[in-house]
Order: structure tokens, then sequence, then C-alpha cells
């Protein structure tokens, strides 16, 4: 595709997530990237830093200003010359520069709190009139933002998730008639880890194995030593998911009870696995009930109508009052763990099928040269021919 020479600036920080670093990157394809002078963490630096006094500090700064109904700029340092901003979850700041802003979900515009999102609508709702377009991670986040803000938006919002190369071109799978699960996730309680480890334990295939990329509590691993299909490994770089754990792995099980999106179930889709995931938020836009995986019903939560579509909102649910009343490390989900001990049975001789499955839907919605497609429309209005 030809090259539009544009100057975007991607208002990318330190601590900004991987897909948020790629979709800068990637950019180039269709236009100019300008990018602060800030270096990249990792995702596992970035969870290390949670662990830091610096961090303990933020947190505490940041629960003081959620006392307050602000909606969310943020300065761009260095955008002088660009002909559009990319920012994430917020307006920028002392600028009447052209914009573009992508939101994981409606809330980040007044820093999550839902409280202050509805007290400020209005002053929300001008500051969008303002942006060329709304850019959101999903469909299901793009419903859920019209169902609150109004259908005057619709034809600014813009689906572009996050940029996913062709990874199934690079498998290499051993073909030694081994079914290898894969669980991949920072948070083991919150991600479904217990109940997933349980299934499994009752899964009587032999040539079945089970890795899980995950900081689990010494305690859980000692409890599973007994089962030698199991291996648990710490959290992994980027680089060693990419070039071994998700090239070497037929089925992906997540059985997550909070999810948005899930990046890590995207990924691996891009890499044509079959996939085992919990109905949550956008998942099904990842995954087809029986034809490229496994939807396992919720918990807790019920479908709700999100812009009219059937959906689990797990965003409405304050975060504090779900991680007080559904994380707790004794509360245990016997159904979501037996639901998943029923799926990965049938993954077991349905592994060829959901894969190819997993292909099919990825190049029909998320390949690069559709994400490309999608960029260039989204700048499109402030872009024009070399």
């Amino acid at each position: 595709m030809t090259k539009i020479f544009k100057s975007v600036y991607f208002n990318v920080r330190t601590s900004s997530r991987e897909r948020m670093w790629d979709t800068a990157r990637h950019a180039s394809r269709v236009c100019t990237p300008i990018l602060p002078a800030v270096k990249q963490q990792t995702s596992l630096a970035r969870s290390a830093s949670y662990k830091t006094a610096r961090f303990s500090i933020m947190v505490k700064l940041k629960q003081f200003v959620r006392l307050f109904p602000l909606i969310n700029h943020q300065a761009v340092p260095g955008a002088e010359t660009a002909d559009l901003l990319y920012m994430w979850g917020a307006f920028p700041k002392m600028t009447n520069q052209p914009f573009v802003i992508e939101l994981d979900n409606p809330f980040v515009l007044s820093y999550y709190s839902q409280r202050f999102f509805n007290w400020r609508l209005l002053a929300i709702k001008r500051k969008l009139r303002r942006a060329n377009y709304i850019t959101y991670l999903s469909e299901t986040a793009r419903n859920h933002t019209l169902e609150l803000i109004g259908p005057e938006f619709a034809e600014k919002s813009k689906v572009l998730p996050p940029f996913m190369d062709k990874n199934y071109l690079y498998n290499k799978r051993p073909g030694d008639g081994i079914v290898r699960f894969l669980f991949v996730g920072l948070g083991f309680r919150r991600k479904g880890g217990p109940e997933l480890l349980k299934a499994f334990a009752a899964l009587p295939n032999e040539n079945a194995q089970l890795t899980i990329v995950a900081p689990v509590p010494e305690e859980v691993k000692s409890a599973y030593a007994y089962d030698k299909r199991i291996i648990f490994l710490p959290p992994q770089p980027r680089e060693v998911l990419f070039t071994k754990l998700y090239p070497e792995s037929d089925i992906f099980v997540f059985p997550s009870i909070l999810e948005t999106l899930g990046v890590v179930i995207l990924e691996a889709l891009s890499f044509g696995m079959g996939i085992i995931t919990t109905d949550s938020y956008a998942t099904p836009e990842m995954v087809k009930n029986d034809v490229n995986g496994r939807l396992l019903s919720h918990p807790f939560l019920k479908k709700t109508l999100l812009n009219g579509v059937p959906t689990i909102d797990c965003v409405t649910i304050p975060r504090d009052e779900f991680t007080a009343k559904y994380q707790q490390d004794e509360h245990f989900y016997e159904t979501l763990s037996s639901d998943t001990l029923t799926a990965m049975t049938e993954a077991m001789n349905q592994t060829k099928v959901w894969q190819d499955a997993s292909i099919e839907l990825f190049d029909r919605r998320f390949s690069p040269d559709l994400w490309e497609q999608k960029l260039v429309e989204i700048l499109s209005p402030v872009s024009t021919d070399a």
C-alpha cells in the first residue's frame, strides 16, 4: 500500500502496553510516526515495578486524584510538527491539533471512575466531538461506549484491534502426538489459574501436557507436583512467548474471570491455536464456540445489552468491588473448573479442526492487511497524497 506522507504523533509512555507500542511502530506502513523521547518498558518490567515503593506512592496519588471529577488529559511533548495526534484514553492537553482517541473502555476518560464519567458526561461528549475518530480495541468496547454516549458518535467510532502478524506461519509444533495446552497470564487468580489446574489434573489423557506461564504460588506448585504433565514457568519475555511457547503449543486455555479483550487470546489466535476461554466482554470476537474453540460460561456474570448486543459486561462492575468479592484466594468456581475440563476433553479430539478455524478467523478479521486498511481509514481525513 502506498505510504501516506503524514506525520502522526503517538502518545506512548514508558509504561504503555506492548499493543500501544506495536501500533506506533507498525503505523510506519501508512504514515510517519513521531514518538515522545521515552523508552519502552516491557510487561515484565512493568509488573516488577508494581512491587516498588514508587509504585505504591503512585497508587495513592491516583486514588487521591480519583476523589475529584477529573477528565483524563495528557501532555504531548514534541508533537508540535505533527499533522495528527493519536491518544490513548486521554484528550490532548493545551493544543488545538486534530486528534484520534483510542478507548479500551469508556471509563478510561474519567480515570476509570464510573461515577465521575456520568457526572462529566456532557463535557466528555463536547471533547469527543472534536476528535477526528474514536477508536476501540473491540466491537464490544465500541458498543459499550455508544450505549453511554449515544448514536451521534457512531459514524466516527471505528474498531482498530491490536496489530498482530500472521504468526501461524512460524509455528513449529513437534507433531509427536502430545496435545500441548498453554496458559499465559500475570494474574494467576484472576485469570482462572486454580480452576484450570484442578480441571487439567482430572483430564485422564496421558498424551496431554499443560504449560503454565504465570507467577504461581509455591504451595500451588507443590500441590500439583505429582502430575508430571504440568510444567510451571515464571512469566516469560515476549520474545520467548513468540519464538517458543506459542509456536510449539496446540491449545490456549485461559478461563479468565475478568477480561475485556485479552491480548494473549489474540496472540494465540494469530498462531492458529485452538482456544478455550471464558465468555467475557470482547472474547467472543476471537473465539467462536465449537468452531475454533470453546467459550466457557462466566461463573457469576449474566449477559446484558450493550448497544443492543448481548454481552458479559465485566467493565461496569467496579474493580475494587470485584477484587474484594470475587478474587479471594479461598473462592473457587467449581462450574468453571468442570466446564474447563469438558472443553479440554473435547479439545483432545478437535485440535486440528479448531486450529484451522482459528487461522481462518484471524485472516478474516485480524490480519495485518486488514489492520492497515483500518488505520488508513482512521488517518485519511487528515492525510494527503505524497
